[in-house]
């Protein structure tokens, strides 16, 4: 990734840690010192995406569509990022508006936090977690991060006590729950905890 100043050392031994503790691997990425342009980063991991697989949606389209409450999408990907996907399954005009990186982060990187840690160091603490010890927060707030959360929804005028957050991350969802909100767990049919609801697919939701 010499497009982003990130070494190629770093693998997905890292990013994928770093992407479960951090809620992105770009947030996780900034705490332990990369520096890169927000913009190329959302360019090079969104632009190898296979967007033509998805397909437009009709179900869901006229499920949106028959439910009359507001709806929004709440993503830590990019505004682009989230357009494109929303176009291809054919449900753009069924959301009054996105909620993103965008609408929580400045266009450029902020200065890194000044207790960041070496990459050994986080990768030993996600390894094996002790106890009280906590690692630096990333300068990227996003979910599962309960301030950025909260912060998100303020923008928005939402109040979690009167709304209902579907996601597949089950850090998400237990971080919306912690905030007040109704619950619904996409992708599988078992609830967990922390979880209202639990849903295979979309097309149940009614």
């Amino acid at each position: 990734m010499v497009e982003l100043d990130i070494d190629k050392s770093v693998s997905l031994d890292l990013c994928i840690p770093l992407y479960k503790q951090y809620g992105t691997t770009m947030a996780g990425l900034r705490v332990v010192g990369y520096q890169f342009d927000y913009n190329d980063f959302h360019g090079f991991v969104h632009g190898r995406l296979a967007y033509e697989k998805l397909k437009p949606d009709p179900v869901l389209r006229n499920i949106l569509l028959s439910l009359p409450i507001r709806k929004l999408v709440f993503t830590n990907g990019d505004m682009l990022h989230a357009l494109r996907a929303m176009k291809r399954l054919g449900i753009k005009d069924c959301f009054e508006g996105v909620l993103c990186f965008e609408t929580l982060n400045p266009t450029s990187a902020t200065p890194l936090p000044s207790n960041k840690v070496e990459i050994f160091d986080i990768m030993k603490h996600l390894a094996h977690p002790e106890p009280g010890v906590e690692l630096p927060r990333s300068p990227i707030p996003c979910k599962p991060n309960l301030d950025a959360m909260l912060h998100a929804l303020k923008l928005a005028d939402i109040n979690p006590q009167t709304t209902i957050f579907f996601n597949d991350s089950v850090r998400n969802i237990q971080a919306g729950k912690k905030i007040g909100m109704h619950i619904v767990l996409v992708g599988t049919s078992e609830r967990i905890k922390g979880a209202d609801h639990a849903l295979e697919s979309l097309h149940n939701i009614k």
